[in-house]
């Protein structure tokens, strides 16, 4: 149960403890009627007995260190004093209706939250049962009248002691449920833990750790895959390298941290202007490589336009960049390793250029025009 809709029902309700419950308790104890008159009409002679009964009991109970040192002060010991007059009062008092075992489930509640033990409560009411037996031997005249009484009230103890243990149990169990979810949580939690480490870790085997763009072994990967996929496919791919301009001067004059900067800006970059389905990569220093699948020379182009034209609007230092770029196509299936080489090649024949006109430069690996025939031709 929600324990926010615990505190709008009271115990005997979160118990399901109703009419008909009680009813059914005092059955299988045998309480009838005639056990209620007996103890109610104990109650004219006995209620003044009740302080003497109570200071018998607690001189015994805090001579228990356990018991003392629940109890702790003074003023505690004067109100128990209090309660178990009361307590006493209400066993003889004849009604024993849902009024009467609301108190009892709330004894219950409070000896269990105080601390008190099932071993010391059953100490305690066993005590006290045993001076009312005393009482009643010594103050009733007629014998059979006598065992009569006792008999009721060993059965009226018994009811009260199941009533007081269902809250215990109740109790216990709501702890064992509330531990189970802690737990639950916990492993839950746990688990997510371990899910995002797991991820982490997979991250960086997979990413570089400045960029968070793939790093040279995973990109490989991904590439030879889309190798081998166009090549039973007859399609398409374009793969760029790019190398960035100026970058030593900017860590030699303003330091490793202002390279950083530009290295994080080209990979915002490229997360900015490539699909969802391209591959983008630090190959190593200030050298990175871009996959785009399923793209012939023309579309990689209009890319290449757009990626270059955000690096300038968001660079923070007077950078450019070289490209070499390179394609699959059908009659023209290289490994990885030729196509990266060819690529490589490109891009320093740009970065000769881009030494004469600091702009980006990009060279492809023949003329568009001859790689939009074959294109038709596929």
């Amino acid at each position: 149960m929600d324990a926010r809709n615990l505190i709008h029902q009271t115990l005997a309700e979160q118990l399901n403890i109703n009419e008909h419950d009680i009813e059914q308790r005092k059955i299988s104890l045998s309480f009838v009627e005639q056990d209620e008159v007996n103890l109610q009409q104990c109650l004219k002679w006995l209620e003044p007995l009740i302080p003497q009964v109570v200071q018998e009991f607690y001189q015994h109970q805090v001579s228990i260190p356990e018991i003392a040192l629940i109890i702790g002060d003074k003023d505690t010991l004067k109100r128990l004093h209090y309660s178990m007059s009361q307590y006493i009062t209400e066993l003889f008092s004849g009604s024993y209706d849902m009024d009467y075992v609301a108190k009892r489930l709330q004894i219950g509640r409070i000896h269990q939250r105080i601390g008190v033990t099932p071993k010391l409560y059953l100490s305690g009411i066993n005590r006290l049962q045993h001076l009312l037996e005393d009482i009643i031997r010594d103050y009733s005249e007629d014998e059979p009248q006598t065992n009569q009484i006792l008999s009721s009230l060993k059965k009226l103890m018994y009811f009260d002691n199941q009533l007081v243990f269902d809250t215990y149990i109740s109790t216990l169990q709501s702890e064992v449920i509330v531990a189970n979810k802690q737990l639950e949580s916990y492993a839950n939690n746990l688990e997510q833990i371990v899910s995002d480490r797991t991820q982490r870790l997979e991250e960086l085997a997979l990413k570089d750790a400045l960029t968070s763009l793939y790093n040279r072994h995973s990109f490989q990967e991904i590439v030879d895959k889309n190798i081998s996929y166009a090549e039973r496919t007859s399609g398409w791919g374009s793969l760029l390298y790019l190398d960035i301009n100026r970058f030593k001067e900017v860590n030699d004059t303003f330091g490793h941290q202002a390279g950083d900067q530009v290295l994080i800006g080209l990979a915002d970059s490229m997360r900015e202007t490539l699909r969802k389905s391209d591959s983008a990569a630090r190959h190593g220093g200030d050298e990175f490589c871009i996959w785009l699948p399923n793209t012939a020379l023309k579309k990689t182009q209009i890319l290449v336009e757009r990626l270059c034209r955000h690096f300038d609007q968001h660079k923070s230092h007077d950078v450019s960049l070289s490209i070499g770029v390179t394609s699959v196509y059908p009659e023209h299936y290289l490994p990885f390793e030729k196509l990266l080489l060819e690529a490589d090649e490109l891009m320093y024949q740009a970065k000769k250029i881009a030494h004469q006109t600091h702009q980006n430069e990009v060279m492809y690996h023949q003329d568009l025009s001859t790689v939009t025939m074959l294109q038709s031709a596929g």
